[in-house]
């Protein structure tokens, strides 16, 4: 998963569609998107099985008079804080989806992977076109997903009045809960699955590089393609839930169309 991406994506989608507008339609409070698409993954972290899926999303942002953003979504809910010398905070939470067991056979035999909310908060900053930054997402019901922690910068540049592309490069750190819960065999789903027992420690968990780009067809209407690759690193890659029926690299790509209102 690319992390820092969707900061970029969040930073520069509005971005696209404001820059189709006439000035008079971008003083309004309240802004409503839907977005409709399809998304391709891994079936699991690490997985060379990929699954396709129909993407369905709604957010509503309402921007305050001091330029404070607040927003709910389908994902979650947050603020965006802008401060000083350009830095932005944001506060989130957000709905992190569990595992199916049945996208590949090889998970047959591990525990199911639960439904979780996670507390995740952001620190950017920009410089021009390029914007840098760290953060954090903790599992807040105690399910497995333990503590993330990202750094990332990236390149957002809006190339014609319609056409913006965005790039960004981010390296993730995780706990060891976080790690087992991902790739970790305990002895009973090693004899259940015939996998090698694996308990992976915290540590570097990987990097991603992403690229997109956003079409504004009108000034309500925006086309999007996200395409992301993932190395990750020796914690996860020497699973062998990864390192024998999946990869140390895998990709994601997503592509629909984004309507504001």
């Amino acid at each position: 998963m690319n992390y820092y991406s969707a900061i970029i994506t969040s930073l520069s989608a509005a971005t696209t569609l404001t820059a189709a507008m006439p000035a008079s339609g971008q003083d309004k409070p309240w802004e409503f998107d839907i977005e409709i698409g399809v998304d391709r993954e891994p079936s699991y972290v690490g997985s060379d099985e990929y699954t396709t899926e129909a993407d369905f999303g709604i957010q509503a942002t309402y921007t305050a008079p001091n330029e404070t953003q607040w927003y709910v979504s389908t994902g979650g809910l947050g603020v965006l804080v802008p401060m000083a010398r350009d830095y932005e905070l944001t506060l989130e939470l957000e709905y992190e989806p569990g595992r199916s067991n049945s996208d590949d056979p090889i998970l047959a035999g591990f525990p199911k992977m639960e439904n979780t909310w996670e507390f995740q908060t952001i620190l950017t900053r920009q410089f021009g076109d390029f914007t840098v930054g760290a953060g954090l997402q903790q599992d807040i019901l105690g399910n497995g997903k333990g503590l993330v922690g990202f750094i990332g910068a990236g390149y957002s540049r809006q190339l014609t009045e319609r056409l913006r592309v965005k790039t960004a490069l981010d390296i993730s750190f995780a706990n060891a809960e976080h790690m087992n819960t991902e790739v970790g065999i305990s002895t009973a789903t090693s004899q259940a699955t015939g996998l090698a027992a694996y308990k992976p420690s915290g540590g570097y968990k990987g990097t991603s590089l992403s690229l997109g780009f956003d079409y504004a067809v009108s000034r309500k209407t925006a086309l999007y393609a996200d395409f992301s690759v993932e190395r990750y690193g020796s914690e996860i890659a020497d699973s062998p839930l990864v390192s024998t029926h999946g990869s140390k690299v895998t990709t994601e790509l997503a592509a629909g169309v984004r309507f504001n209102f």
